[in-house]
């Protein structure tokens, strides 16, 4: 944990040095990629400023507090990944990396530690976010499933550590991870149901979302605070977050490990 420390501890006074490339990341991406689009198309189609279509299918008319629970579950998984492919990348270009590998620690801290850096700025940005949509979109949430969605999210953030770790495994890997890593965040970030009911989806293709831990987090997280209409009962939902979040944080571990070895016995860590 001191290890962990120590990581958050240099990425928070790099990124003070680079404020508005930490928030461009974790708050206005998905703000200007995905939220804003939904709210400004969903408020053109209000019926007496009244979302009738996403009462219909979500259980809410609340478009800007479920748009912005949105936001937050997309900002973390964002915050997540960007933070692990930042830190590994700008420490493989100055050189840095492997006199990090080199040291006595496990390499997973590395990526622990991003995770945890790219998740706080997520938390206070996405904060400033929500308070924005209660004091000025009329937003409304229930104070106890608030509370209740604490643990969710929590939850959520292990099966975001598997994304890191993923991540990690990419960077380590390829050339030019942008290229892989930047549309299969957006991809899971909308097929999580960020934007949209998945109740939409085809038939065929909703079942494919059931594997990502946000699809579930989310769900539960709305239904909690918003009171909508959750995909499957939840105690169902609860079981499909725990057994996704672990898978991908097994699984997301098992490739950054595997990755990490391969790099270093071939001498290629510092390749790019």
């Amino acid at each position: 944990m001191l290890v962990v420390a120590a990581i958050v501890r240099r990425e928070f006074q790099v990124q003070r040095r680079y404020p508005l490339s930490m928030i461009n990341l974790v708050l206005l991406t998905p703000l200007y990629e995905m939220a804003l689009p939904a709210l400004l198309l969903g408020s053109a189609f209000l019926v007496n400023g009244s979302a009738v279509g996403l009462a219909t299918m979500a259980g809410t008319d609340d478009l800007a507090g479920w748009l912005g629970l949105g936001l937050l579950a997309a900002s973390l998984l964002v915050g997540a990944v960007w933070g692990v492919s930042g830190t590994l990348k700008s420490d493989r270009d100055t050189g840095v990396l492997e006199h990090s590998f080199a040291t006595p620690v496990p390499r997973e801290s590395f990526v622990v530690g991003a995770v945890l850096t790219g998740t706080l700025f997520t938390l206070v940005a996405s904060g400033v976010l929500l308070a924005f949509a209660i004091g000025f979109l009329g937003a409304s949430y229930r104070l106890t499933g608030v509370l209740l969605s604490v643990p969710v999210v929590l939850v959520m953030l292990l099966g975001n550590c598997g994304f890191g770790y993923l991540t990690g495994a990419a960077t380590l890997r390829l050339r030019r991870p942008d290229s892989l890593v930047d549309p299969l965040t957006t991809l899971a970030s909308v097929f999580s149901g960020i934007t949209f009911p998945l109740t939409v989806l085809p038939p065929l293709i909703r079942p494919l979302t059931y594997v990502l831990p946000t699809t579930w987090g989310l769900d539960i997280i709305r239904h909690l605070s918003l009171g909508t209409t959750p995909l499957l009962p939840l105690p169902y939902e609860v079981v499909g977050l725990a057994v996704t979040s672990t898978a991908f944080l097994l699984v997301g571990r098992w490739a950054f490990v595997r990755a990490e070895r391969q790099v270093t016995t071939a001498g290629t860590l510092t390749q790019f």
